[in-house]
């Protein structure tokens, strides 16, 4: 049997409810270091719709065999949205299924009980910027849950430690206005680059230092996850862009800073073309160094995305069993030869036939380093 994928109804917080037998259609995306989605139709006249007529949560299951089936820790959701025609005769509904990390959006940032905020803010990391992400996050997590917030919400780390048991070593200062939710407190802290996370069982959390765990590179295995064309990889679309170009960027500070980099070594098509950033938070040239830098890294090529359409009938390596997102690969790159790229996305469907079709998003190091420097630059920003 070819691999497959299968939907399982659970109460909020409890136990198993049933399957869903009948899905007209689904499709689930796993994007690396952010929230997980899932869309499928159902008609209210199908085995299994009563399950799915109260609040409750879907479980995505796979199968390479049709016996064994597995849930990925990322693939826990909540029936969170739903839509329908009353008239409609066949009774179809369409839902749209967060990840259970959205239930961070339900616990919001209270004032400390014996630190009085700070214009508004609950400050971490001052006058000293020596806040981490993992003391943020645990604080505010272990907080919500005493005041009966995030009932059946866990997460693996402390304040001290990661998942994995490193200790965290970024440090920062930041201030976080009040009633802010705490699943936009960690996205924040993911996009400076201060934290790695993802589901590791249907309602926890993990969290780790940046380009650790999270970050496993499957092509130095002595057998390397190589998807090759025509096995593996049906189709390899690129969609390329010179928007982006710039030979010299023009940055503006706070308190009407300002300086240019220019880029004299990579000639452009059409000669120097300019790009101009207002980022909050620059006040000295070395902050402003790096925010030109990074938008010349960006602009010193066409821009890349690469999309890799899966073949699962007669695949050798699987997603979800063989690799995740977050994992570097060998995929086809340029002109079909193998290259070491990211997995950014993973994106499967399934149609009301039980076909299983999906597609990957990677980055080459490229954008990897464009990444770690977008990362910096936002930490600029997050100031108390």
């Amino acid at each position: 049997m070819p691999f497959d994928l299968r939907l399982v109804a659970y109460a909020p917080n409890g136990v198993r409810l049933g399957i869903l037998p009948h899905p007209l259609n689904l499709q689930v995306a796993w994007p690396f270091n952010d929230m997980p989605s899932l869309r499928f139709a159902y008609s209210t006249r199908a085995v299994g719709a009563d399950l799915i007529a109260a609040p409750c949560e879907i479980g995505v299951q796979w199968s390479a065999d049709g016996m064994v089936w597995t849930e990925n820790g990322d693939g826990r959701f909540l029936l969170a949205h739903r839509e329908g025609d009353q008239l409609d005769p066949s009774g179809v509904w369409r839902y749209d299924c967060p990840s259970y990390l959205w239930v961070l959006k339900k616990a919001v940032t209270y004032a400390h009980a014996s630190i009085a905020p700070v214009n508004g803010q609950r400050v971490y990391g001052s006058p000293t910027p020596n806040a981490t992400a993992g003391f943020i996050m645990n604080s505010l997590l272990t907080e919500a849950q005493a005041r009966g917030a995030l009932a059946g919400f866990a997460w693996t780390f402390t304040g001290t430690l990661d998942t994995a048991g490193l200790t965290w070593n970024q440090t920062l200062g930041l201030g976080i206005p009040l009633g802010t939710d705490v699943l936009a407190v960690l996205l924040t802290l993911v996009d400076a680059g201060l934290i790695d996370i993802r589901m590791t069982g249907p309602r926890t959390l993990s969290a780790w230092r940046p380009g650790t765990a999270i970050f496993r590179d499957l092509t130095a295995l002595s057998t390397p996850v190589e998807l090759a064309g025509g096995r593996d990889i049906s189709a390899a679309p690129d969609v390329g862009t010179l928007e982006d170009l710039a030979s010299a960027a023009y940055v503006v500070g706070d308190s009407s800073f300002r300086t240019e980099r220019v880029n004299v070594g990579t000639p452009l098509p059409w000669g120097r073309w300019e790009v101009g950033v207002r980022q909050v938070g620059v006040t000295e040239t070395t902050a402003a160094t790096l925010v030109g830098d990074s938008l010349l890294v960006r602009g010193a090529v066409e821009r890349v995305q690469r999309t890799r359409e899966l073949s699962l009938t007669v695949a050798r390596w699987l997603p979800l069993r063989d690799y995740l997102p977050g994992d570097r690969i060998l995929a086809p790159g340029e002109g079909g030869q193998r290259k070491a790229l990211r997995v950014r996305q993973i994106t499967l469907t399934r149609t009301d036939r039980g076909v299983v079709s999906g597609n990957l998003v990677l980055d080459d190091r490229l954008a990897d380093q464009e990444i770690r420097l977008r990362r910096r630059i936002a930490l600029l920003a997050h100031r108390p």
